[in-house]
């Protein structure tokens, strides 16, 4: 016969797994049937390069694909992303997605700062920020806080100083026209899944370049990406529009090489199985200066 204390024992025991079968039937149970949280989405705009069409009135442009799944590529995005998020307008934001990211950072405006902002591309799913009002602007509804706003129904969610998150709406809805002289430029760039990449534009790109006994601007777009080949190894895309009589030249820097010109937009596309030669390999220019006097000489 059991005594008090042994049947004591056995209820604890039938109980403790009865918990244990209840909370494995609630784990599935959770699994099967959670979805991620979404929202509306009013303006949406797929593809890098149309993204960036849109971005071509900033000073520069970062991008970083969170998806990207090699080790060397991760720590670059990890390195980039450690340092971007540290920014105040972060403290409010919470995801439940994220597939890749742009940082834009425009001219300085009249009263001395820079207008930036943070383009997540995070499809259909929720995103949860911490406002202190919210208005309708051209159809799209800004939630602001601290001089801060976001984009509720777009993708990508624009974050930042609210004048260039408007600025990002004017150009979604067509109230602003895009700079066609850089949408033809972005349109030649190759089309790669690209995980890294960071564009320059106008005045910013042309300091990018010193050009030794010349005067006047040299550039007024570049573009340097890097991207994982589907046959092993790494590529990478350097574009610059010269607007002076400069050009790439054919070179050993990388494993493959090859240069592609449209008038004054020169394309270098590398590859190679190094990651840190890749990181580092610059394509080869030339330049050709014509003197007053018909001098000519050659860099």
């Amino acid at each position: 016969m059991a005594k008090p204390l042994e049947r004591k024992s056995a209820k604890l025991l039938a109980l403790i797994l009865a918990l244990i079968m209840l909370g494995s039937v609630l784990v599935y149970a959770f699994r099967g049937g959670y979805t991620t949280p979404s929202r509306e989405v009013v303006y949406k705009i797929e593809g890098l390069k149309n993204v960036l069409k849109l971005l071509s009135d900033s000073q520069q442009v970062y991008y970083l694909n969170f998806k990207a799944d090699d080790p060397s590529i991760q720590s670059l995005i990890n390195a980039y992303w450690e340092n971007l998020a540290k920014d105040p307008a972060m403290r409010y934001i919470r995801f439940t997605e994220i597939n890749s990211m742009y940082y834009v950072l425009y001219n300085s405006t009249y009263f001395g700062y820079s207008p930036y902002m943070f383009l997540f591309d995070v499809g259909s799913s929720k995103v949860f920020y911490s406002y202190e009002k919210k208005e309708d602007y051209s159809g799209v509804t800004i939630k602001i806080r601290r001089g801060y706003g976001l984009t509720e129904n777009t993708n990508p969610v624009a974050l930042g100083t609210l004048d260039a998150v408007m600025r990002y709406v004017d150009l979604l809805s067509a109230q602003k026209n895009l700079n066609n002289s850089y949408v033809l430029l972005i349109n030649k760039l190759p089309d790669k899944n690209y995980a890294f990449f960071v564009a320059l534009f106008g005045e910013y790109a042309n300091q990018t370049i010193r050009l030794k006994n010349s005067t006047g601007k040299v550039a007024d777009f570049y573009f340097e990406g890097i991207s994982l080949n589907e046959s092993g190894g790494y590529d990478k895309v350097v574009a610059i529009n010269f607007k002076q009589n400069v050009f790439f030249v054919e070179s050993n820097v990388t494993e493959y090489y090859k240069v592609e010109r449209y008038d004054g937009l020169n394309i270098a596309i590398m590859h190679d199985l190094n990651f840190t030669k890749i990181i580092r390999a610059k394509p080869e220019m030339r330049a050709i200066m014509i003197k007053l006097g018909g001098n000519e000489s050659r860099g």
